[in-house]
């Protein structure tokens, strides 16, 4: 059973326990945690608050920690990157713990704990993560983080692909939600599919990443000059980000999955 929630404040209180939840902020948390964990973190700590996570920092050994968020997009003053994933470089993130704040990735985690399982959904690690559900059993809980309280495009439109893909594997779709996202999907699906597969025409914009631009948090990104943080977080399947990100308890973080 495959369910969609549009926003954490959507979630029925009680359904995600015993299940797996996939945390979706493609814009950009999820897409930069991947991103991050894939190129030399070893873990990363999610933090609701600036402060909370500086008190985390502090607390690692001194030279592991790498702080790391936004506020409406914006870096954090003081904090050593934002949330661009391409920031996260191999020289930014080898041998360090990233501890992260977000306006609304990180927020979502936290909203997902009482599932028994966590796991982080990007579109650059989208095929990693449908293999590592494909044959799962509890019930699948997509979670998209949405942009200050309201439903996001770009976020609506990676659950509905997951959606898609599990209802092609014969799993039933078990909200309405799921539904509308799975369609949401299929309106653009062959156009971005054709894309991945062959290419289009020298000097067009992937599909993927017009349909992104749409959205509020698209259009957010782009006014912030941040047009290639929107374009890695529109690679589907990227080549360097092919992981499953979940999370591991006690003390709590992400880390990439063995």
């Amino acid at each position: 059973m495959v369910s969609v929630h549009l926003l954490p404040s959507m979630i029925p209180p009680g359904a995600l326990r015993g299940g797996v939840a996939v945390v979706i902020d493609v814009l950009r948390a999820s897409t930069t945690i991947v991103h991050a964990l894939t190129h030399g973190c070893e873990a990363v700590i999610p933090c609701g608050e600036i402060d909370e996570a500086r008190a985390i920092a502090e607390r690692l050994p001194r030279g592991t920690a790498l702080l790391g968020g936004e506020r409406r997009g914006e870096p954090i003053p003081g904090f050593d990157l934002g949330n661009s994933p391409g920031d996260y470089t191999a020289d930014a993130c080898r041998g360090k713990t990233l501890v992260m704040t977000t306006t609304n990735g990180t927020r979502a985690l936290l909203a997902s704990l009482e599932a028994e399982t966590v796991l982080i959904g990007a579109f650059v690690n989208f095929a990693a993560t449908v293999q590592r559900l494909i044959h799962e059993a509890r019930p699948i809980h997509l979670v998209c983080a949405g942009t200050d309280g309201r439903v996001s495009y770009e976020d609506s439109l990676l659950a509905g692909a997951f959606a898609g893909r599990f209802a092609d594997l014969e799993h039933d779709l078990g909200n309405d939600e799921a539904e509308i996202a799975r369609g949401l999907w299929e309106r653009v699906q062959e156009l971005v599919w054709s894309y991945e597969d062959h290419g289009g025409p020298p000097g067009e914009e992937a599909p993927l990443v017009r349909y992104l631009r749409r959205g509020r948090g698209g259009r957010r990104v782009t006014e912030l000059g941040l047009g290639a943080d929107l374009e890695l977080a529109a690679t589907l399947n990227r080549d360097d980000c092919q992981a499953v990100v979940a999370l591991e308890r006690d003390p709590l973080r992400l880390v990439r999955s063995r």
